[in-house]
């Protein structure tokens, strides 16, 4: 045995002597103290009798930029340097595999299809690769999925208009139970992460921080912009102001909810004017001069003589901003006007809802009778005097429902039932339920995204000559009822006495020529003539001689632009396919004073539809449950067109839950 040692002492002492004079060639000196030290090292291991390794110095590998053409990159993580990182799968690999043929290998295993890919495509991939590197504290990390998958989580709760707490109670417990069904209980466990609703509604306030400063940010670019506005009460008797922004961004316009105030009671024209020059200018930074169109409705709290907040606003624009007064607005004032005869038969008709709808045991009891009986429907809708819900809906449920209402009505021996009797009533119930449907189509058409003002004139003046076809069919010898169905279908099914349907003619004759009156009030020509005269932005096509378009009263240089423009083949291939202010934007190298002069015509708002909508949206934050809610940032995240930038927000400090 000690013959074994020694033996193995002396190889030792060989090898690393020759090894220590291969190293020290070109100085031809060999340290004997190396070789002593060395010798006593083994001597002390043999006595212990261990036998003695030497240990394989492994040096860390180091990346380099030629492997982006085998998919990798080097990991940005900490703790994780000098580690690849695939740019396909974001699979982090050992240090070790820092190598050619390894990271080739992956590539050809894990993503053979990608084998002949150009390096422009991995320089691609590598742009969309951003990793997080925040920490909840210094000994808690958070996954990047989670994070990620707890914005998602708020986004998708805010997008929906639910409780926070729905997160906590409803979606995180309904993953947990599909994953571990599906999976196994380990994968459930991750999910264990999300947060509570106590996060969601933080994820919530930066997701509407973020959004609002990609919007701010946008529109301190300098670029011209129209807005929007419009003020109501919320269920906690609370006024609240919304202001929506159409902007110009790429290649068309974009609108998008700019902020939300809320107002104290009793605020006066100043007051409200003082609190948008604050948010506006104080806080986001924006320059009225920059606002082209401001829309709202015709109320005394806008516009009313003790309020005059369009006013104000149009004097810091220095008057180039145009007011529009909400085309939807207008309609619904135009409509109010019903002859006396009319509206008793709408209050009639008002109170017989009512009486129904106002006690749960009457409606359960309408509801079963008409299932019996096997009705189309079985409920009857509120009757509201808010513009934008439909007053031919209400009384179409009631004209198809009247002879299942007068049935009930005198089981319930109300006097109500006694207007179903009356012929006469039904006729014209008949009638306005025509008229209110063909007046809740026109409003329709006036509402919607990214319409413009052209589109809305077209609809009033072509409604307002149908009004005008209608009288002249109802003057003549042999009145027609064509544009009325159910009011036809009335006549022709019931026995009518003939004086009787003269009355109801004359009624109705006057009820439209009174709307023809009304609608001219309140859409006046004079108000239309600017459109008139810029009658080329709507088609630019239909000018191409020159004698038509000197008739426009253009500059020279305009005229010039318009006759190219007018000559292009191109160009009208892209104004069938395009919309009206998309066109405009992209011919705006070529034709920039055509393409100014349009946008800026373009660019206002015609109507508020957009508040209208913001406001019915906030009813469904702001509940009796929740009324002490302030929704500014979840109505922010609801409401906004921009899209989240889901990398800048992972990059962001997490909150503990």
């Amino acid at each position: 045995m000690d013959h074994f040692f020694i033996k193995r002492k002396r190889n030792s002492e060989v090898k690393y002597t020759e090894a220590c004079s291969s190293s020290s060639v070109e100085s031809g000196i060999v340290n004997s103290d190396n070789i002593e030290k060395y010798t006593d090292s083994s001597l002390q291991t043999s006595s212990s009798f261990e036998p003695h390794f030497k240990k394989k110095k492994v040096s860390a590998r180091r990346y380099n930029e030629d492997y982006l053409k085998y998919g990798f990159i080097k990991c940005e993580k900490p703790f994780e340097n000098d580690r690849p990182q695939c740019v396909i799968c974001n699979n982090i690999l050992a240090n070790e595999s820092l190598k050619p043929s390894k990271l080739k290998r992956h590539l050809e295993t894990q993503h053979a299809e990608l084998i002949d890919k150009p390096l422009e495509y991995f320089q691609r991939k590598k742009k969309d690769v951003k990793l997080s590197t925040q920490f909840l504290s210094s000994s808690t990390t958070v996954s990047e999925k989670a994070l990620l998958s707890s914005y998602l989580v708020a986004y998708r709760v805010a997008k929906e208009k639910i409780a926070n707490t729905a997160a906590e109670k409803i979606i995180l417990p309904a993953c947990l139970d599909i994953v571990r069904t599906i999976f196994d209980d380990k994968s459930a466990d991750k999910l264990k992460t999300i947060p509570n609703d106590n996060t969601v509604s933080l994820r919530i306030c930066t997701i509407a921080e973020h959004l609002e400063t990609m919007l701010i940010t946008r529109l301190q670019s300098g670029i011209d912009f129209a807005i929007q506005l419009d003020e109501s009460t919320d269920i906690g008797s609370c006024t609240t102001l919304l202001v929506y922004v159409r902007y110009v961004w790429q290649d068309d316009f974009m609108e998008d909810f700019l902020c939300f105030l809320n107002l104290t009671s009793h605020l006066s024209g100043l007051d409200i004017f003082t609190e948008l020059e604050r948010h506006i200018v104080g806080q986001y930074k924006l320059n009225w001069k920059n606002c082209k169109g401001i829309t709202s409705d015709g109320t005394a709290t806008i516009t009313g003589k003790h309020s005059r907040v369009i006013k104000k606003l149009l004097e810091v624009t220095n008057n180039g901003a145009v007011w529009n007064h909400c085309f939807i607005h207008r309609e619904g004032l135009a409509s109010r006007e019903i002859p006396q005869s009319l509206m008793e038969v709408l209050k009639n008709a008002v109170k017989v809802v009512n009486f129904i709808k106002g006690s749960s045991l009457n409606s359960r009891l309408l509801e079963t009778f008409c299932s019996e009986i096997g009705t189309n429907h079985t409920h009857l809708l509120y009757h509201t005097k808010v513009r934008w819900l439909s007053q031919g809906k209400i009384l179409s449920r009631v004209y198809e429902l009247r002879n299942e209402i007068h049935f009930f009505l005198i089981e319930k021996k109300s006097h109500l039932a006694n207007i179903f009797e009356d012929d006469t009533w039904v006729t014209k119930l008949a009638y306005l339920t025509d008229i209110f449907s063909i007046l809740n189509e026109l409003s329709l058409k006036l509402q919607g995204k990214n319409s413009d003002v052209f589109q809305h004139v077209e609809r009033i003046q072509g409604f307002r000559k149908t009004l005008l076809l209608w009288q002249v069919r109802l003057k003549s010898n042999r009145p027609s009822y064509y544009m009325f169905p159910r009011f036809l279908q009335h006549i022709e099914e019931n026995i009518i006495n003939e004086n009787i349907l003269k009355e109801i003619k004359l009624e109705i004759l006057l009820h439209l020529t009174s709307l023809s009156q009304t609608f001219n009030h309140f859409f006046p020509e004079e108000k239309f003539e600017t459109l008139r005269e810029n009658s080329w932005v709507k088609d630019p096509f239909a000018f191409q001689n020159p004698e038509s378009v000197i008739e426009l009263n253009l500059v020279p240089e305009e005229e010039n632009e318009l006759l190219q423009l007018s000559s292009s083949y191109t160009l009208k291939n892209d104004y069938e396919t395009l919309s009206l202010s998309a066109f405009w934007i992209k011919v705006k190298e070529d034709f920039p004073l055509l393409s100014r002069k349009s946008v800026l015509l373009l660019l206002p708002f015609t109507t508020t539809s957009l508040c209208e909508l913001g406001f019915s949206i906030l009813t469904q934050f702001k509940t009796k449950e929740r009324n002490g809610l302030n929704g500014a940032a979840a109505m922010r995240v609801a409401l906004s067109s921009c899209v989240p930038d889901w990398n800048e927000l992972m990059n962001r400090q997490a909150h503990p839950s």
